[in-house]
């Protein structure tokens, strides 16, 4: 019978052979599929995060034009293009939105996660024990960095799977032989290169590896030929792909400012511990180190060949990439290093289990049997880490269910496009408004167009005539600051249309929408649930045929029972109708009063145009509104039983001769 702590890896079998440590496995991707599955819809089909934007755009920009070229990161490697270009060419109806592809291909990056999660445990089962493989698995899992990321159609999951499978291949190869292995280790590098490239640190590990059995003849010959692939990749990569193509600028620093620098002790610790803490704190991992200095004692039960090597590529990764002093400090740098960290960390923990049953041997007792002797070790060290993985978990649980939250900036896309004429606006510079209505990077797919005019930080840094030249009609701004200073966001020159209170129950952070003109007059008219609130009017005094533009503000307490329609009309001393005009009341026929459902909200009603009659008779008019039914003709009357709302007194004038 195998024990918990027996390793299964040795020269025959290359897989932990205990029917427990696939059990363990696969209750771990359960775990990690409560956790990546859970919301991998997110915000959709509002597209939040722009790099998966940008990743679609790239890929259909291959299939509308043959290559990449004119996408701002035409030179980025082409792995994730290459998954996403079959769903977009052969799957996507032609007249859908390249977003409506997210969801499957979510689940497929979801899945490179998970497998991901296979290497890190066999990785650390090699290196020491089956149990370290499962720690490693456990402790990777429930970091909420990684949980973060895994939601979103990005290429860390690729880098970090076919990175460790790389590592893995290559450490069978040279370890237990195998030829093939060390062969389709370099295929896999080369694919993790081929999503991103940090994975190229590692690549002389996995290329120079069978170098270890340089006694052997065919050492030689495999790392001859593993460098001649990997230099055939390359030349590919380099010279006939656009790698070498950059932006003219990489994050905001020009190309000929990036210099390749030896980074300081200090930098390298600053980014390695930004890194460790999204595990555990420093201090737990002073401690794993520690515990993991007693490995030295048991060195014959560790694969040190496996130890060294995951060391040395999660130490190239974190030099290589500080080698562009430029680029600042990123963590989506470092997933592939971080899944290493992970076998590490669990490597540490190691040592405590081999010292406690060092220990636990040395303890004659009769009340233990030698099945308890090699369970109690083991069960301590996995209660101890489960209670050290409590914070992460609740982080990551907690990450978990706001992915599943909805957006309410899919509810703000609707309403602007069925509510509001086209315009321009305006946002926060910082905030996550700014692609709301781009069709390319938000997923926007309404009728209507609302470019972004500018963004800035504050509505007030200057008058609004400013913007206003700058041709912007709305804003759409955060809606925290609203409950310090209201005026921050609509002053008198303003109108407040519609507030999306922050709420717990909503993954957006709360907006309000604004147009960046007053309105011309302010009342407060009832008729039935709804009130005329304001309205514009271009003049007051006009000439026989001449047009009145009259625009109306409505809020509603409740919606109408049926659609009502709206009616202006101008009447004389005598209540006849002179000139009129009725239609929908707002400037789509998609928002009815039906749809009218919340009472805080400003509807902006269309503008209407009364032509007078040429031979209008001179003197003063009156021009009403009201609402009706279209097809019973039924008003809504006002609480007093007035069937209509009196706007204002039009004069004509004599027409000059």
């Amino acid at each position: 019978m195998l024990t918990m702590t027996e390793n299964r890896i040795d020269n025959v079998h290359i897989l932990p052979r205990a029917r427990w440590w696939w059990l363990g496995l696969a209750l771990l991707l359960v775990l990690a599929g409560w956790l990546y599955l859970r919301g991998y819809n997110v915000s959709l089909p509002y597209i939040e995060h722009h790099d998966e934007a940008q990743n679609l755009l790239e890929a259909q920009h291959i299939i509308d034009f043959g290559h990449a070229r004119g996408v701002f990161r035409e030179s980025y490697p082409p792995g994730l293009r290459a998954v996403i270009y079959p769903f977009l060419k052969h799957i996507k109806p032609v007249e859908a939105h390249q977003g409506t592809m997210l969801p499957l291909l979510r689940l497929i990056t979801i899945g490179a996660w998970m497998l991901a999660i296979v290497f890190v445990a066999l990785l650390g089962a090699m290196i020491a024990d089956p149990l370290t493989g499962l720690m490693a698995a456990a402790i990777w899992i429930v970091n909420p960095w990684v949980v973060d990321r895994a939601h979103f159609v990005l290429p860390d999951g690729y880098l970090t799977l076919f990175t460790l499978l790389a590592m893995w291949l290559a450490l069978i190869g040279a370890c237990h032989g195998r030829r093939s292995f060390t062969t389709a280790s370099v295929y896999s590098i080369m694919l993790a290169i081929a999503f991103k490239t940090q994975a190229i640190f590692v690549a002389p590990f996995i290329v120079l590896l069978p170098l270890l059995n340089w006694r052997r003849s065919d050492a030689w010959q495999q790392t001859f030929w593993n460098c001649l692939r990997f230099a055939i990749f390359l030349f590919w990569l380099l010279l006939l792909y656009p790698t070498l193509d950059a932006p003219r600028d990489i994050y905001l620093f020009p190309v000929t400012e990036l210099r390749l620098v030896i980074p300081s002790v200090e930098s390298l610790w600053q980014g390695l511990s930004q890194l460790l803490v999204t595990f555990q704190p420093l201090t737990s991992w002073l401690l794993a180190a520690m515990s993991g200095a007693l490995l030295w004692r048991y060195r014959q039960r560790v694969n040190r060949i496996a130890l060294i090597m995951v060391a040395l590529s999660a130490f190239a990764w974190l030099v290589g990439t500080h080698l562009l002093p430029t680029r600042g400090f990123h963590l989506r740098q470092y997933f592939g290093m971080g899944a290493m960290l992970a076998v590490l960390y669990a490597c540490g923990l190691t040592g405590l289990l081999y010292a406690g049953q060092e220990v636990l041997s040395h303890l004659k007792t009769a009340y233990l049997t030698e099945r308890a002797r090699h369970m109690i070790v083991p069960g301590m060290l996995l209660i101890l880490l489960a209670i050290s993985l409590q914070t992460p978990y609740r982080q990551s649980d907690a990450l978990a269910h706001n992915f599943t939250l909805y957006d309410r900036r899919n509810d703000l896309m609707r309403y602007m496009d069925s509510s509001l004429p086209p315009g321009k606006y305006i946002t926060d510079r910082d905030g996550p408004n700014h692609k709301v209505f781009n069709r390319a990077w938000g997923g926007y797919t309404g009728l209507h167009n609302y470019p972004l005019a500018r963004t800035l930080r504050d509505l007030q840094d200057k008058p609004l005539e400013i913007w206003r030249a700058n041709d912007a009609v709305y804003a759409i701004m955060p809606h925290a600051p609203l409950l310090d200073d209201p005026e921050i966001y609509y002053p008198d020159e303003t109108v407040l249309l519609k507030t999306y209170p922050i709420d717990s129950g909503f993954r957006d952070p709360g907006m309000v929408v604004l147009r960046l003109y007053p309105m011309q007059h302010e009342t407060d008219a009832p008729l039935g649930t709804v009130r005329l609130v304001g309205y514009d009017i271009n003049a007051t005094q006009l000439k026989a045929g001449d047009d009145i533009a009259l625009r109306h503000y409505w809020q509603a307490d409740q919606p109408t029972e049926s659609i009502h329609h709206v009616f202006s009309h101008l009447l004389d001393g005598d209540g006849n109708i002179m000139a009129q005009t009725d239609y929908v009341p707002l400037w789509d026929d998609r928002r009815p009063s039906t749809t009218w459902d919340d009472p805080d909200e400003i509807l902006l009603g269309r503008e209407f145009r009364l032509r007078l009659p040429a031979d209008l008779p001179p003197g003063n008019y009156q021009l009403v509104s009201g609402l009706y039914d279209p097809l019973t003709w039924r008003r809504l009357a006002s609480p007093e039983g007035r069937d209509y709302i009196e706007i204002a007194e039009i004069s004509v004038l004599q027409s000059e001769v």
